[in-house]
Formats: C-alpha cells, sequence, structure tokens
C-alpha cells in the first residue's frame, strides 16, 4: 500500500517524464523525501537558548507559546526569541504544563511550583514547597504533571500530591509508578507489575489490570480509537487495551520497539502518533498505522534519546532531548526539495541523460543514478576544471567544458572540440542537423552524422568572447558577450562565414554595454537588461522596447535570464526571486515565484543562476554544493502565515538618559508622558514553520513606509513628538506572504510647558516682561541720557585737563628756563666775584676797599635777588601744585632756604646746579642736603629725592 502511495506522489510530481520508468520516479521520489526528512528540522543547540543542553518536558500553550523544563529552569519559546526562567534555589526541572495563557506549572527536584504572568508579559515564580514539603522524602522528584479541572497533579515514582485551593494532599499509590498521563479527561496511571490505575480525586482504582505488566516498565498511556488505551512498555513493545484484555499493537515493529526502548509517545492534533525512543530518535505514524517517517540523528536530529514529545496548533513536533531542542516543521511541501552535495562545487547546469542526473560544476561533471536516491554524486572522469552548459542533444550528452566540448555517452566523456570555453549550443534553423556553439573566441559550427555529433568548422569574421546566443527565423545569430554588449551577425549561404556584424552599447537603445543577454520567448528575441526587457523588431531591423511583457511580468522585467520550459513555460530569474511563468501571445500568467533569499544556505551563483526544465512546472535549480527541487504545480502551505498577527509581548518605557524605566501592561493602547516619550517593543509570532520569519513596522504619524524585514522582533522609537500614533507590525516569510498586522495606539501626552495651565503662566509672564520691557526701556532711555551727560562732562574735563597739561607743560619749560637762566647769571656773577676778589689779592691797597666792597655787595645782592625767587616759585608752583605747602605742612621746621633747597631737588638739579641758585659752594650744597635730611627724620638707607618726588 506504501508502494503505491509512493508511485501516485511521483506520477503527480513527474507526470511528463518518459524517459523514466516507474521504479525510476519512485526512486528519485523517495531521495526527495529522504532530502525532506532533513530540511524540515530546526535544531535549537543550548547555544541557541542559553540554558542546559538537557531537556526533560515540552509543553504547548494554548497562545502558542512553547515551554521546556530545562536543566537550568524553565524554558520559554515564542517563536522568535528565547528567555530563561530559573527558579529561585535553580533546582532542575522534570516536568511543564501550562494550563492557561498565564498559569504555568513546572516540577523537578524537591520543588513545586507556579508560574503565572504579569500584565507587562513577566513571568513570576510562586512556589508550592511551603504546602507540600512535609511529604517531600530526601531525594523527591516530581516527574509528571497533570490537570483535571482545578486540581493539579505533581507526580513522583513513590507518591503524587494534590495541588486544589491552595492546599497539598498526598495520594497513596499501589505500588510504584512511573507514568502519569491524562486520557479522555482522565488521570491515568502506569503502576508496575501491575497495570492502569484510574485516580479520582485522591482515590486510585484498578482500571486495566493483567499478568503481561509483571515486569513490565510503562512509559506512556495514550486514547486510541473506540476506547481503547494505547500502552507503551520500555522492553516489550505497545499494547492495546479494550476493556478486556490487551492485544498487541503492530507486532511486526515490537522488536525495534524493544530494541531502542520506547520511552514518550505524543497523538498530534492531526491524528498522527510520534513515538520516541531512548535509542534510535522518533517514528511517525499516521492515523491508519502507516509509517511515515523516521528521524533520528542521521537524517537530521541533534540526539536519538527522546525525553519529551508535544505537537503546537500546526501539528508541528517539538522535541525535548537529552542534548538540545528539534522542531520538526510539519509541511507538507512548499514544492521546493533541497539536495545537499558537499563538495561538489557551484554547479552552473544540470541534465537529465540515460537515468542519471549530471551536474557540471566548477570542478568538473559528476553524475548520480536516479534509482539509487541513497547514492553518491560520483565524478565522471576526464571531465576536470570549469563546466559551463550541458544539454542533451538527441542521444548524447553535450558538456560546454572550459577546454573545449564534450559528448558523454554511458557515463564515457570524450572530447568532439578543443576550442576553449564551450558555452551556449542552439540548432541551426537554416540547416538540418547542425548546430552553433559560442566559446571563448569563435563561433562553432557542429553537424550531426549517424546520430553523433562532430565539429564541423569555425565560422570565420568573428571572434569575440560570447555567453549567449540565439538564432532569429532569418537566421541572424543574435550574440551576447561575456561582460558587455551584443552583437548581430548575418551569416553567408554557406553558413560558414560572417558578413555583416552590428554592435548594440552604450549609444544603442540599451543605453549601456552591461549587463545584458539574449534569449527567445514564443519564438521572439528577448533581450535582458536587468532593468526592463527589449525585443527584435525585424519589419523595421530595430531594437525596441517590449512593452506587452515589461507590462505583465511586474517586476519580473529585471530578469536577467529567461529559460525556456515545454509547453509554452519559461523560468524567470533576478537577483531577488525565481519565477515560472506561462507565456502566449495574448496571455502572461505567473505560476509560481520562488524568493532567491529562500536559497541562502545553499545560494544561487550570481549571474550565473540555472535552471533544468524537466516539466512544464517542474525543474532543477543549480546552487553552490547542491541542486533544488522545483515543483510549481504544488500549492505553497506556508500562505496560512496571513490567518495569524504577531503578538506584543513586552513593553519598556526609556527615559531622557537612555534607561529603561519600567515594563508597562501589554494592551492595544498606551499613553504616556513626554519625560518618557521613547519606546521598545517586542513582539512573538508563534506560527512555528522550519523556514524563518521577517518583522516590519509603521509608525503612523512618523514613517512614511514600511520598514526594511529584519529578523529582530524588537522595534525601538525615541523621542516621540506630542500626538497621537499608531505603531502596525506584521510578519512575513520567505515567500513574500503577510501575517496580519497587530496595532498598538501611542498617545504621547503634552510636555508640561505646553498644557493649559502652561499657557496661562506664559501670558502672564509676557504681560509681566511687557510691563518690565516698559520700565527697562524708560531706565534706558535714562540711562543713555545721563551717560551722554556724563560723556559731555568727561569730554569737557579731559580737554581741561589737557589744557591743563598743556600750561603746566608750559609753566615748567618756563621754569626751566628761568631755572637755568638763573644759574647762569649766578654763575657769572659768582665768577666775577671771584675774579675781583684776586684782583684784590694782587692790588692790594691800590684797590680801594671802597669800591671793592661796593662791587661785592651789588653781586651778593643779586645772586640773592628776591625777585628771582619770587618768579621762580610763582613758575614753581603752577608747575608743581602746592608742592611748597604740603611740604611745609608736613615739616613745619623748615626754613625757607630749606624750601627753596627741596624745590630745587624737586626739579631733580644736581648740587653743582643748585650751589649758584643758593649762593654757596658744591660742599654747602652738601651739608644742606644733610641738615635737611635730618630735619625730615630719614634714616641712612632713605633716599631724600625719593621723598620730595612724592610730594
Amino acid at each position: 500500500m506504501g508502494r503505491t502511495c509512493l508511485f501516485l506522489i511521483c506520477l503527480i510530481f513527474i507526470p511528463h517524464l518518459s524517459v523514466f520508468s516507474q521504479e525510476q520516479n519512485l526512486a528519485w521520489m523517495i531521495a526527495g523525501q529522504h532530502r525532506l526528512a532533513k530540511e524540515n528540522i530546526n535544531n535549537f543547540s543550548k547555544m541557541d537558548y542559553g540554558a542546559a543542553a538537557q531537556n526533560w518536558g515540552v509543553c504547548a500553550g494554548h497562545d502558542g507559546m512553547m515551554y521546556f523544563a530545562n536543566n537550568n529552569g524553565l524554558l520559554e519559546f515564542d517563536g522568535t526569541s528565547w528567555r530563561l526562567h530559573r527558579l529561585p534555589n535553580e533546582t532542575i526541572l522534570r516536568a511543564v504544563l501550562a494550563v492557561n495563557d498565564s498559569i504555568i506549572y513546572t516540577s523537578g527536584y524537591r520543588e513545586m511550583g507556579v508560574w503565572k504572568r504579569q500584565p507587562s508579559g513577566e513571568l513570576i515564580y510562586h512556589s508550592l514547597n511551603s504546602l507540600a514539603e512535609q511529604y517531600f522524602s530526601k531525594n523527591e522528584e516530581f516527574w509528571n504533571i497533570s490537570s483535571d479541572n482545578n486540581r493539579i497533579y505533581f507526580h513522583s515514582f513513590n507518591r503524587i500530591l494534590l495541588y486544589q485551593n491552595d492546599t497539598v494532599t498526598s495520594v497513596s499509590l499501589p505500588g510504584f509508578t512511573n507514568v502519569m498521563h491524562k486520557v479522555r479527561d482522565q488521570i491515568l496511571l502506569g503502576v508496575r507489575d501491575r497495570g492502569i490505575y484510574l485516580l479520582s480525586g485522591v482515590k486510585v482504582t484498578p482500571l486495566a489490570i493483567d499478568p503481561f505488566f509483571q515486569g513490565k516498565i510503562i512509559r506512556f498511556i495514550l486514547p486510541y480509537s473506540k476506547g481503547q488505551l494505547l500502552i507503551g512498555t520500555a522492553s516489550n513493545g505497545i499494547v492495546l487495551w479494550d476493556g478486556q484484555k490487551l492485544t498487541q499493537w503492530k507486532p511486526d515493529w515490537t522488536p525495534y520497539f524493544r530494541e531502542n526502548e520506547l520511552n514518550r509517545a505524543y497523538f498530534m492534533p492531526n491524528g498522527n502518533l510520534v513515538i520516541g525512543t531512548i535509542i534510535d530518535g522518533i517514528v511517525v505514524f499516521d492515523r491508519s498505522e502507516n509509517l511515515i517517517q523516521k528521524y533520528n540523528h542521521a537524517n537530521g536530529l541533534q540526539n536519538n534519546t527522546v525525553l519529551g514529545i508535544a505537537g503546537d496548533q500546526f501539528n508541528n513536533i517539538w522535541l525535548a532531548l537529552d542534548h538540545g531542542i528539534d522542531f520538526i516543521g510539519n509541511r507538507h511541501s512548499n514544492g521546493v526539495l533541497i539536495e545537499n552535495i558537499p563538495n561538489i562545487g557551484a554547479v552552473y547546469s544540470a541534465a537529465i541523460f540515460q537515468n542519471h542526473i549530471y551536474l557540471g560544476t566548477n570542478q568538473g561533471l559528476f553524475s548520480k543514478d536516479l534509482s539509487e536516491p541513497e547514492a553518491s554524486y560520483v565524478f565522471v572522469p576526464n571531465t576536470q576544471s570549469q563546466i559551463w552548459e550541458l544539454r542533451v542533444i538527441n542521444n548524447q550528452l553535450v558538456v560546454g567544458h572550459n577546454e573545449g566540448t564534450i559528448v558523454v555517452d554511458n557515463g564515457k566523456a570524450r572530447f568532439i572540440s578543443r576550442n576553449s570555453g564551450g558555452f551556449a549550443i542552439r540548432e541551426d534553423i537554416k540547416r538540418r542537423e547542425h548546430y552553433i556553439q559560442s566559446t571563448y573566441n569563435n563561433l562553432i559550427s557542429y553537424r550531426e552524422v549517424d546520430g553523433h555529433l562532430q565539429m564541423d568548422n569555425i565560422i570565420q569574421g568573428f571572434a569575440d568572447l560570447i555567453r549567449y546566443i540565439e538564432i532569429d527565423h532569418l537566421g541572424n545569430i543574435w550574440a551576447s558577450h561575456m561582460h558587455r554588449g551584443i552583437y548581430k551577425l548575418r551569416l553567408n549561404d554557406k553558413r560558414d562565414r560572417v558578413i555583416d556584424e552590428k554592435y548594440f552599447g552604450e549609444s544603442s537603445v540599451f543605453g549601456k554595454e552591461h549587463s545584458l543577454n539574449v534569449f527567445k520567448v514564443e519564438d521572439r528575441i528577448v533581450f535582458t537588461t536587468k532593468e526592463k526587457l527589449f525585443t527584435y523588431d525585424d519589419l523595421n531591423d530595430t531594437i525596441i522596447p517590449y512593452t506587452y511583457l515589461n507590462e505583465h511580468l511586474g517586476d519580473y522585467r529585471k530578469a536577467h535570464k529567461i529559460v525556456k520550459a515545454p509547453d509554452h513555460h519559461y523560468w524567470f530569474i533576478s537577483s531577488q526571486k525565481i519565477g515560472l511563468f506561462y507565456i502566449t501571445m495574448n496571455q502572461v500568467h505567473l505560476i509560481k515565484s520562488y524568493p532567491t533569499s529562500y536559497f541562502k544556505q545553499n545560494p544561487l551563483f550570481d549571474d550565473f543562476e540555472n535552471i533544468l526544465p524537466v516539466t512544464a512546472d517542474k525543474g532543477i535549480l543549480c546552487l553552490e554544493n547542491g541542486i533544488a527541487w522545483l515543483n510549481a504545480s504544488e500549492d505553497d502551505t506556508l500562505q496560512t502565515i496571513s490567518n495569524f498577527a504577531p503578538k506584543l509581548r513586552e513593553l519598556q518605557l526609556i527615559n531622557r538618559r537612555n534607561e529603561a524605566i519600567s515594563k508597562v501592561p501589554v494592551a492595544h493602547a498606551l499613553e504616556m508622558s513626554y519625560s518618557h516619550n521613547s519606546i521598545e517593543v517586542r513582539y512573538s509570532f508563534p506560527h512555528y514553520s522550519a523556514e524563518p520569519v521577517f518583522y516590519q513596522a509603521f509608525l503612523r504619524g512618523i514613517d512614511q513606509k514600511w520598514s526594511e524585514k529584519s529578523e529582530s522582533s524588537v522595534f525601538r522609537f525615541d523621542r516621540l513628538p506630542a500626538g497621537t500614533y499608531q505603531l502596525q507590525v506584521k510578519a512575513t516569510d520567505l515567500w513574500n506572504n503577510d501575517s496580519r498586522i497587530n496595532s498598538l495606539t501611542l498617545k504621547v501626552q503634552e510636555p508640561w510647558y505646553s498644557n493649559t495651565l502652561a499657557k496661562i503662566g506664559y501670558f502672564i509672564i509676557l504681560v509681566v516682561i511687557s510691563i518690565l520691557f516698559q520700565a527697562w526701556g524708560v531706565r534706558r532711555t535714562r540711562k543713555k541720557q545721563r551717560i551722554h551727560i556724563e560723556k559731555r562732562e568727561r569730554e569737557l574735563i579731559l580737554l581741561r585737563n589737557k589744557n591743563l597739561r598743556t600750561e603746566v607743560e608750559h609753566k615748567s619749560k618756563e621754569l626751566a628756563n628761568s631755572t637755568m637762566s638763573m644759574i647762569k647769571k649766578n654763575e657769572f656773577l659768582l665768577d666775577l666775584k671771584q675774579l675781583l676778589t684776586r684782583q684784590k689779592e694782587q692790588l692790594g691797597t691800590r684797590y680801594p676797599d671802597k669800591y671793592f666792597n661796593d662791587i661785592v655787595k651789588k653781586i651778593d645782592k643779586n645772586i640773592s635777588s628776591h625777585d628771582d625767587w619770587q618768579i621762580f616759585e610763582t613758575n614753581f608752583e603752577q608747575a608743581h601744585e602746592q608742592f611748597l605747602r604740603k611740604i611745609k605742612d608736613d615739616f613745619p621746621d623748615l626754613t625757607a632756604k630749606d624750601l627753596r633747597m627741596c624745590a630745587y631737588l624737586r626739579m631733580n638739579l644736581s648740587s653743582k646746579e643748585i650751589a649758584p641758585l643758593l649762593g654757596i659752594t658744591v660742599r654747602g650744597v652738601e651739608n644742606h642736603r644733610y641738615r635737611l635730611r635730618k630735619k625730615m627724620g630719614l634714616n641712612h638707607d632713605d633716599n631724600l629725592i625719593d621723598l620730595i618726588l612724592k610730594y
């Protein structure tokens, strides 16, 4: 029966491949299923979830959250991020049960408790040990938790504790109890050596007692059809209890179950039965008891020891393993089966020939028998180096090789051309059984002789590096250069020489030289530019935009490669996506689109992407180190994403110092103060699949468009202005399917300086400021007037002072002049007196005393003239205001002669200059200065001149 089902699936997958026998199709599908088993699994290691490697239990919450009992505590997964909740005593957890969205019970080593979700989304732990510790043995461990209405049962091997109405009651057991399960609203116990018991409240009664259970360890109890119980044992397989007797379930599987030791089992929502073992992972059976799949370490599991099994609302399988957590996606198919081929290199081309699949890579040609899906690809001898293209022509596989062109037949490879770089080869429509090939340097002509392809000649008159060629209905060869431009080549009648060449590049309708390729769509020449398509208008012999296709292809007008498939189907390849279209002269229909990001683990090789069309809607996509089997006829089951919306898991307010000040209750609306107008939100999307989900946000009122796709579900908005906004968040998958939108209304309050009271205060302040400004203006005007008056007065004073200084300078000059005159006059008179004295001494009595004395008296009188002093004193007082009065006031004992001495010293006259003025000798001046120092009370070190200059 299983073989028949697989065969029917095979017929659906490849209905048009007449070259394959039924057995080969079946082998291909088995190989496809082998690959699917691997790619449906997501492995989460301890590095991913941030806790211990060992996990003992798993439970799906009603809200889509997944919970795991881990050695380090309670693990929570929301579809996007993991969170570990440690217990206060950091003990190990053995079991977890989510009874609703906000109540989760856990248990472990000497620990019972409940986690309660707060409005902010946080889980807070409440230990029940204070109620239950009186019943704990020294090493009590609780391995299972079950609920029955408002009764919660915690199971250890020796006892069961019932938690109800904030009290804990111990339940006596009839023996060593291995397992406790809830089955059809009843709590059933598996007791070693005895059988199955029913637990109701604190009462335990027998339900299925049989000698079979003697020496047996019961691992699980599940409900089965027609009211039966499915009972798994550790070493004797699985039995059915119908209320009267036990029968073996799938006896042919009993040796397997015994050998690999059953441990857990779980019925999925879709009716599939998942059975976990200690040694060999899990096996999955459908409702009809047929094996669907086996998962173990060999085909994707991290570990073969299964300690817990659960299913979510999407029929995905979650496994708590002895080492890690595994997710098995319930994806029938999205039309993509990826076959990883390690160390094969970049695959440039593929072909199916003689019941083998051939892959041309940068390392050479590899092949595998399609009837042996488990076999490895083997290298075809003599094909090492770069392979560019594989093409089946009649009964030959033609290989475009770096060193020439190879033909493969029955696994043997031989060169038919040594012209380097065999690229595209196309049938020459002007000559039957002839082909033209582009290479690194030349165009090569081939012909078929007795069913075998042979090189005919090199086409003369043209040489260049040509990647793609197409031949139109007129026989023109359209050649696209490897790096730049398009050539139109016209051949002679013998088709062995180019007689006309035309180049289309930057100066042509394309407007550029790079990224230009040529292909055929419905027998029309089509040019790709990565921007839009062009076509050859043969009526006007010109190239024009291909408006019809550009309008109907959408973004695929930017494709850079087109691959023809049977029955008017065409694959379009762009940098962002791959699409299969059905195209006729009056219809363009997109059948299916594949995002290139889907293949990020085995990416496409940029600008050398390729697809082998197998049928109209199926093909093989070339990848790095692998291939992808594409089936565009299969519906995309992931579109169910559109039925769900992301959930707001956490919302934090952030202050101006970039500190998270508080977590607020998760709701649909939030009002925040202006001082806390930055927020950070975290979303979850528990729509589990084996493929990644991306998030986009749009803050209506701020943003102009949706944000870029991000794997992070955390969004932050800083310093929002006052106002009302709507935050919208959606999830999207690789196929660009969008989820529903989660909306959150945000209202940022006006800042305190913008409310009504503040505005009234601003008005009052404005009035006060106006009054103060007016008063300030008056004061300022007065001040200006005062400053102006003071300025005028200062100017007058400055002018007066200037005049005074001028006058003083003038008086000082007059004083100096008069003083010098007095000095000169007195010096003359003294000299004259000395002359007379010498003459008197010489003449004696001959010069009468009377005359001598008269003259001397006159001279002395003129030397000490009172009029000279009056003039000097007047000029001195004008030059040095009140000097004599001040010094007289300070030193009243000074005589008139002392004052004259001070005046002369004030003028900084030397002793020699002062002597004539006083009519004494220089020695007399020095003596006078000495007496003056004594009268002024100066010490020996004091300077007389410095003292006088201070006045």
